[in-house]
């Protein structure tokens, strides 16, 4: 299973591919007779994250710039789509990958490839910390902000926020741990997006889910290559 999923990710037509799956599922919404702003702007969003997310899987700093216009077509769509949980996040995606595109710079090894990091217990324990404190903080905001969620839609946004600002911190820090949490979020991306019937950031979300495993290989071997060379 390994060994395909790496074949597949690696292949110059795994791009390709995932925008035109998108693509589909934008066509899909009949844009032409029932266009709707949220189906465009997560269209443009997941453009951009699909590219994005390749690149960070890859270890490369680039994917830091098509990160930042993701963060602003997928914020658009959700909050469209009332998913605050969803769509807060990409405000602190926005910052974070500004943070990374300058910090990246200092840890690439010669074929400008990231250098990852091992979680240690410290820095799991803060993690754990921070889902906590993030998801009773998207209860608030979802509050205040006064978006109607039923039960089964608030909890999900809770868990998608909590774990995605988590992730996203392990990630710009470096750990390759933070693929766990991204497979973890996307799959509960994947049914809030079917039950709000979006199915462009479904199927952009699915996409995703391949490539938190793909990236969660990538950076174990990089990890793996690295310890071989400093023995």
């Amino acid at each position: 299973m390994k060994s395909v999923v790496m074949k597949i990710g690696r292949n110059k037509v795994y791009p390709y591919l995932c925008v035109l799956l998108v693509t589909i599922a934008f066509l899909a919404t009949n844009p032409l007779v029932n266009f709707e702003w949220r189906y465009l702007l997560s269209y443009v969003g997941a453009i951009c994250g699909l590219i994005c997310v390749i690149l960070l899987a890859k270890g490369k700093n680039s994917g830091n710039i098509f990160g930042m216009l993701a963060a602003f077509g997928e914020m658009s769509g959700n909050f469209l789509g009332s998913n605050i949980g969803a769509a807060l996040p990409s405000l602190y995606y926005f910052v974070t990958h500004i943070f990374g595109l300058v910090t990246w710079k200092k840890h690439l090894d010669a074929e400008a490839t990231l250098e990852p990091r091992k979680l240690t217990e410290r820095h799991f324990g803060i993690a754990i910390l921070f889902i906590i404190g993030a998801s009773f903080v998207n209860m608030y905001l979802t509050g205040i902000l006064g978006v109607a969620n039923d039960p089964y839609q608030l909890m999900l946004n809770n868990f998608i926020f909590a774990l995605g600002v988590t992730a996203q911190f392990l990630m710009i820090a470096r750990f390759s741990f933070n693929w766990y949490l991204w497979i973890i979020m996307n799959m509960l991306v994947i049914s809030l997006n079917i039950y709000t019937k979006n199915p462009i950031i479904a199927t952009q979300y699915a996409i995703y889910l391949f490539n938190a495993v793909y990236g969660l290989l990538e950076w174990h071997e990089s990890e793996e290559k690295r310890s071989l060379s400093v023995q």
